[in-house]
């Protein structure tokens, strides 16, 4: 008997196997998970150097912007302008028909912050409804003191003042550039009542009928 079944030969022409196609389809997979994982690396890489802004405080509602990080987005500079109270003096003069109201308003403004010389009357015929304010277009500051003044009023007038100016001596107070002429509409108010603040407890100087206004 021979050892034929210890060493049998596949016939001549019989089928040989092939690789199971579940191979195949792993192979496929592979190659589709590397190609995305080279896109997604390369987004993460191009996205490195910027960061979302969400106006809005991040609410989600706003439009997103992208900006460099090496920008200084977060340096933010507030400039302020004041105003000048004290390039030259300021002097209240009484061209109302109350007594006692321009040293009043003098000392008001002076807690505002501007330097005062001592109030006047003022000759201003007939007596002023409304407020305004003149300046010294030689003294250096005295308009944009007059401005200031005016803003801290409420917003009166300002104009060039020239000689004689309508107080008793018709002259520019000593080192004053400014003159604040009082009228009725400001007139015993202070300054909260004038900005429009309420305020509660404030009585104004009673006017006398036919007596001269005094500062």
């Amino acid at each position: 008997m021979s050892n034929d079944l210890g060493g049998r030969r596949p016939r001549p022409g019989a089928p040989v196997s092939s690789p199971p196609m579940g191979s195949g389809v792993a192979i496929a997979v592979t190659a589709v998970a590397l190609v995305f994982g080279f896109l997604i690396l390369h987004k993460v890489n191009d996205d490195a150097g910027t960061a979302s802004v969400t106006p809005g405080g991040g609410g989600g509602d706003g439009e997103v912007t992208t900006v460099p990080l090496d920008t200084g987005f977060l340096d933010t500079t507030t400039t302020t302008i004041p105003g000048d109270f004290t390039s030259t003096k300021v002097q209240v003069a009484n061209c109302s028909i109350q007594n006692g109201v321009a040293r009043m308003m003098s000392s008001t403004l002076a807690d505002a912050g501007f330097q005062m010389v001592d109030p006047t009357n003022g000759t201003c015929d007939p007596k002023l409804t409304t407020s305004y304010v003149i300046y010294n277009a030689g003294t250096t500051g005295a308009e944009a003191v007059a401005n200031t003044v005016a803003r801290t009023l409420n917003g009166l007038a300002v104009e060039p003042g020239t000689l004689p100016i309508k107080v008793e001596s018709g002259a520019w107070a000593d080192g004053s550039g400014v003159v604040l002429l009082l009228g009725n509409d400001l007139a015993g108010k202070t300054l909260e009542q004038i900005q429009g603040i309420p305020e509660t407890g404030t009585t104004a100087p009673p006017s006398v009928p036919g007596s001269t206004p005094t500062s």
